[in-house]
């Protein structure tokens, strides 16, 4: 006799309950650790409002050290408030390990639990890293364009990239292109009277009319303008710079290095330069308007071949990207000037393309490069930074792997407890066969509390997964931005994640169940019941 559908479910859900166990003494110490972290995070934002506790201000004749506020009352409630985000966050998972206890099985609870920490840990943890992915990317967007076209430099001798004018018109009219720019990069030297011994970083000549619509510079950029590449009179003038005395140099003294400095003192106007953070204020520590050196080693051509070549620039502005590669290595000047003092005239290095998103990047320059023909190289933001994208993957796909291990503990612990439970219920399995029940039909029954355990154990995962990333993207763990570049801890979620989560989990506890239900379909009546 087939039993229903609705009877099997309720068989199932019958033998994970446990109505004879009602402890209430771990969700009592759950609750009371939720409260405890309360109080502490509400001390932490109370705290300072109060009189006493003004870290500005000291009340004469209040019974408290004068040394006490400001130096230790903040040290005080910053333990506080990391007391408190520890006490809510444990708070939380005693709760729920307190409320399965006091409404199912020991050992039911405990498969349960394994099944949402294996969910809600992997989501959290895939979320923070496709955060910093998204982060790193759009830092990497910030300085470079999602399509660069060069010359195809294969051969022996590199071809100069002189026809970008009509390349740049071939990109015109191509679906989800947003804008390109031409640019020209170099290894150069900048110098400074703070920095006497220079630093070497990479100068990037940009048209200053087009590198908003290409570049994030308008974003990143601290202080100053970019148009002041373009015209660089209207850049201010700072005061130290103006009264500084030009330092003497010995030795003999280039030509032309010799006429920047006679332009210099001739208050000529010095074309503009954009400086990344870390450049303008730890390297060379200089100001808006201040006058820096940049020097090209072989950009100069004397009697013996050639030479340096120094040409002073004024500092535009400076930016920032949050990347320390970029901040402290970075430098950018017009097209223009950048043309006329590396010496290549009608040359540049190649053409950035800006897409819509960066997820078409990829047929973006399959289309670049079928309308451009042959002798040049058009690469996307994934070949470009191939390396650290593929760094990054495999660090995730390591992550989630690891973490899944949860999930496959806890699918072992649905096993032993669907073993047990078919020992246990041996002689309600014998009662039903020998009312008719058929094979397949104790098999759905087993089936269906390994079904219960992995949806209660998912349903709760989802939810600590999702709120937990929820409140982290909200709230956000504030990191030391000298140490990791970053105000705070990023979190993107993402479908895909997610799913593939929920399916590996929930895949598990359905191959945990097999076995167990297979042993109960194959009980014979007489077995079950011999000892009654």
């Amino acid at each position: 006799m087939p039993l229903p559908l609705g009877f099997e479910w309720f068989v199932a859900w019958r033998h994970l309950r446990d109505p004879e166990r009602r402890s209430r003494r771990t969700l009592i110490v759950g609750l009371a650790a939720l409260a405890a972290g309360a109080l502490c995070l509400a001390a932490f934002y109370v705290g300072p409002r109060l009189p006493f506790l003004h870290l500005g201000r000291f009340a004469p004749g209040a019974h408290v050290p004068p040394d006490w506020f400001p130096s230790r009352g903040a040290v005080v409630l910053e333990n506080l408030k990391t007391i408190g985000i520890v006490a809510l966050v444990a708070g939380v998972v005693i709760t729920i390990l307190g409320a399965l206890l006091s409404s199912f099985t020991v050992f039911t609870a405990i498969s349960i639990f394994g099944v949402f920490l294996g969910t809600g840990a992997p989501i959290i943890a895939l979320s923070v890293m496709s955060g910093f992915e998204a982060d790193l990317k759009s830092k990497i967007r910030a300085t470079k364009a999602d399509v660069v076209v060069s010359t195809d430099e294969s051969g022996d001798v590199p071809r100069p990239f002189t026809d970008w004018q009509a390349v740049q018109a071939k990109l015109v009219g191509i679906p989800d292109v947003v804008a390109s720019m031409a640019y020209i990069e170099a290894e150069v030297i900048v110098k400074h009277a703070t920095n006497p011994a220079g630093m070497g970083i990479i100068l990037r000549g940009i048209d200053p009319a087009r590198a908003a619509k290409v570049l994030d510079l308008g974003r990143t950029l601290v202080e100053g303008k970019v148009e002041y590449l373009e015209h660089p009179a209207e850049i201010p003038r700072e005061e130290a710079e103006i009264l500084r005395p030009i330092p003497e140099e010995g030795g003999e003294v280039h030509g032309e290095m010799h006429g920047e400095r006679e332009a210099r003192q001739g208050e000529g106007t010095l074309p503009g330069i954009l400086l990344g953070e870390e450049l303008y204020a730890h390297t060379l520590r200089v100001f808006l308007g201040s006058d820096v050196d940049v020097a090209c080693p072989l950009c100069g051509v004397g009697p013996a071949g050639p030479m340096p070549k120094m040409k002073p620039f004024r500092v535009a502005g400076h930016f920032y990207t949050g990347m320390y590669e970029f901040d402290s290595k970075l430098a950018y000047v017009s097209l223009a000037d950048a043309q006329k003092f590396l010496g290549m005239q009608g040359e540049v290095t190649g053409i950035e393309v800006r897409t819509r998103t960066p997820d078409v990047a990829r047929a973006v320059a399959d289309e670049i490069a079928r309308r451009v023909g042959p002798g040049y190289e058009v690469r996307s933001w994934e070949e470009l930074n191939n390396g650290l994208f593929t760094a990054l993957k495999l660090e995730k796909i390591a992550m989630f792997v690891v973490l899944t291990f949860i999930a496959l503990v806890a699918s072992f612990s649905i096993v032993s407890n669907l073993i047990m439970m078919v020992t246990e219920k041996a002689r309600e399995v014998a009662i039903l066969k020998s009312m008719g029940a058929r094979d397949g039909a104790i098999l759905r029954v087993f089936i269906a509390e390994g079904l219960y355990i992995g949806l209660v154990g998912l349903g709760l995962g989802l939810a600590l997964g999702i709120g937990g990333c929820l409140l982290l993207s909200r709230y956000g763990l504030p990191l030391d931005p000298d140490v990791y570049y970053i105000q705070k801890l990023p979190v993107v979620m993402r479908g895909a994640e997610i799913a593939s989560v929920s399916l590996a989990a929930l895949g598990l506890c359905c191959l945990a169940t097999l076995y167990p239900a297979f042993l109960a379909s194959r009980m014979r009546p007489v077995e079950g019941l011999r000892y009654e």
